[in-house]
């Protein structure tokens, strides 16, 4: 939302009166209860947007790693030349990470949406916006051969059915070495919290989404870390939403 944000109100060299983000219907529409509530173009939204740019897009810190979405190699290294020091975005950037069908679009939005991947010819479904999707956003962290592409796919319910259980070709999986913990958000899990894998574990639970599943509860969900390699399920900790 952060990245959304900034090129939503960042202006694009390129094209004059134009926006990193187009201000199209459909993207306007995402953002705005934000506009709505910061008041656009305020100064409080610029102070916002010049915060926004100082988050880093990952942490790479001696014991674990903490990235939004996904932990992948590939798109780690193309990011490498935008990127300071301290992980964020270098403001010559910005314009071509936030451009799409470049390599550096792609990477980013492989870390702070998650890994996607596209369907076999032919297939296809509708997102919960009713908009005409041939790509899957995956569980990623899987390791197991002859994962299908339903197996993995993260889609609606009702929608599930539409995706084919055809193995994925391994190539497009990156999975997770494991060689230190991994800490995610992004994915609005419910349910009572649990580890992803033995090393990794999703700390969304849903608290800033507002309805969830029937007989659910959103969470505030956090990790007691003391520097353990292998994750334990009994050190994630919780409050429960209203």
């Amino acid at each position: 939302h952060e990245f959304n944000a900034v090129a939503w109100a960042t202006e694009d060299p390129a094209q004059h009166g134009k926006h990193l983000r187009a201000h199209s219907d459909k993207n306007r529409h995402q953002h705005a209860e934000y506009l709505k509530q910061v008041g656009e173009d305020s100064e409080l939204h610029q102070e916002h947007i010049a915060w926004f740019k100082t988050l880093p897009l990952h942490l790479d810190l001696d014991g674990l790693r903490v990235v939004h979405a996904c932990w992948d190699p590939k798109s780690l290294k193309v990011l490498d030349d935008h990127l300071d020091d301290q992980q964020c975005i270098l403001s010559d950037a910005w314009p071509e990470l936030a451009r799409k069908d470049t390599p550096g679009y792609e990477a980013v939005e492989t870390l702070i949406k998650g890994l996607e991947i596209p369907l076999p010819e032919g297939h296809e479904f509708f997102d919960k916006d009713g908009n005409r999707r041939d790509n899957i956003r995956t569980r990623w962290w899987w390791q197991k051969k002859g994962i299908t592409y339903r197996d993995l796919a993260m889609v609606p319910a009702k929608a599930i059915q539409q995706i084919p259980h055809k193995p994925i070709p391994e190539h497009l999986m990156p999975g997770y070495e494991g060689d230190k913990p991994l800490f995610v958000g992004h994915y609005w899990l419910t349910g009572t919290p649990d580890l992803l894998t033995p090393h990794i574990a999703c700390l969304d639970y849903s608290i800033a989404g507002g309805e969830v599943e029937p007989g659910q509860t959103p969470k505030l969900c956090a990790y007691r870390w003391d520097g353990e390699q292998e994750l334990h399920s009994d050190r994630l900790i919780w409050v429960e939403g209203r």
